[in-house]
């Protein structure tokens, strides 16, 4: 597997990754991010093989929500996406249970620096850490 360049990251997300991954080293785990942009040929191919359930993941740039302002405005919301494994694991073994301790560490730390962990989903992913950010004002309509 490929090594993942964090400088790739928006700057706060890149900021809020260097501080779990610091904590989990901490903590006496070995992490490294496995994932963290993909092209929207890479979503694809993830959802194919089953890995990903959606094509709007924020791990792809071109992902954009809409969240309402007021009755007629909205903020255009941007995010970040990473998946953190210990590298002595990946998803394997031990790691395989979704109760691992790393995993739960990982939900903890994560959500301690402001990011939303995928183990807390309906369908759990428990690899996956993202950030939301709206970086454009509020708009009042649709068409940007």
């Amino acid at each position: 597997m490929a090594k993942v360049d964090i400088n790739q990251a928006h700057p706060v997300f890149k900021l809020r990754l260097e501080r779990i991954l610091a904590d989990l080293t901490s903590l006496g785990w070995k992490p490294r991010i496995a994932s963290l942009k993909r092209s929207t040929a890479e979503q694809a191919e993830k959802v194919k093989q089953g890995y990903s359930k959606t094509m709007r993941s924020w791990h792809v740039e071109s992902t954009v929500g809409m969240l309402p302002v007021g009755r007629d405005r909205f903020n255009q919301v941007f995010g970040s996406a990473a998946d953190i494994i210990d590298k002595r694991y990946g998803w394997a073994g031990l790691a395989a249970n979704k109760d691992f301790k790393f995993w739960k560490d990982l939900g903890r730390v994560a959500k301690k620096h402001g990011c939303s962990w995928g183990g807390d989903w309906k369908i759990k992913d428990v690899a996956h850490v993202e950030m939301h950010y709206i970086e454009m004002p509020t708009q009042s309509t649709a068409i940007a």
